[in-house]
């Protein structure tokens, strides 16, 4: 497999969170829409063989990186109190912060600009009438609601390749471009377009390498290692496209560690994680991506 970080300009806000799984199961739809379902069929097929065709990672802001989730240092003094309290709230990296957490270093953190987030005011729409408008008695009355949205100018994904999928993943991602991400795509949101697709030469990686970070949200499979720092996200999913519209869309609960766990083990595998099954009634074939995008981390014991 080789490494990729792909980047997207951003020609809207989005509502949706860049996050490996959902970045997946657009590829997969996008893939089903080109080529058909049994080709979806194949490429889902091989990671059952142990022959995964792309590992993805979480959507990053520009080019910042995820903070290793790793325990505070032993705290002596007062001024070491101040700056770790400070650095709390920060989870971004530059690359260059990220390098010296890969190699064990002491960090000094700074602010970083992320984007804008704001809330917007929608309406509902009354189905009887189809307008705003209506009686507080009337059913399905349309009322105003706040509605987030998300501004960036940029999104990194790094991607680990099978040299037969690279072309196909291009012009997905090209597919994608034109359709957009996430949720309210049809009415505007999720817009972007391929800034860049190029080869990656990877990080600066520790030697001395015992564990690793996960630049993706996943979900660990048995014989995963187990001794490590995490974060707990639970991910309420929904399904996309033609299956959002018939029957039940939503997913049961998913448990995932967050993208910046870490976990003690050497030598550091491909990947970790697994393809989520059963996570939807109606459609038992649906998978959830739950796999981890590991990078090689030196954490100091010391």
């Amino acid at each position: 497999m080789k490494l990729y970080k792909v980047t997207l300009q951003l020609t809207s806000p989005y509502t949706t969170d860049w996050q490996a799984d959902t970045i997946w199961g657009h590829l997969c739809w996008a893939l089903r829409f080109a080529y058909g379902e049994d080709e979806l069929i194949k490429f889902l097929t091989r990671y059952s063989k142990d022959e995964v065709p792309l590992l993805v990672s979480n959507g990053f802001p520009g080019d910042l990186l995820p903070r290793p989730i790793l325990p505070n240092k032993k705290i002596t003094a007062r001024s070491e109190f101040i700056a770790a309290k400070s650095n709390r709230k920060i989870m971004w990296l530059t690359p260059d912060e990220f390098t010296k957490s890969l190699n064990g270093d002491g960090l000094v953190l700074s602010e970083k600009n992320i984007g804008i987030a704001d809330v917007t005011i929608k309406n509902q729409i009354n189905r009887l009438t189809g307008t705003t408008g209506g009686k507080e008695t009337d059913f399905a009355i349309g009322r105003l609601f706040n509605f987030p949205q998300q501004y960036l100018e940029t999104v990194s994904i790094y991607m680990k390749v099978a040299e037969d999928f690279v072309e196909t993943l291009k012009e997905l991602l090209d597919n994608l471009s034109k359709s957009g991400y996430g949720k309210r795509k049809t009415i505007g949101y999720g817009q972007f377009i391929v800034k860049s697709f190029n080869e990656f030469e990877g990080f600066s990686l520790p030697k001395n390498a015992n564990a690793f970070i996960s630049l993706s949200n996943f979900v660990p499979a048995a014989g995963d290692p187990t001794r490590g720092y995490w974060g707990i996200l639970v991910k309420y999913g929904k399904l996309g496209e033609a299956f959002a519209i018939t029957g039940n869309p939503f997913k049961k609960p998913l448990v995932m560690f967050k993208a910046g766990s870490c976990f003690y083990d050497s030598p550091i595998q491909n990947y970790y994680g697994r393809l989520v099954k059963g996570l939807s009634s109606n459609y038992p074939t649906v998978m959830q991506y739950g796999l981890a995008f590991p990078v090689p981390l030196y954490i100091n014991e010391t």
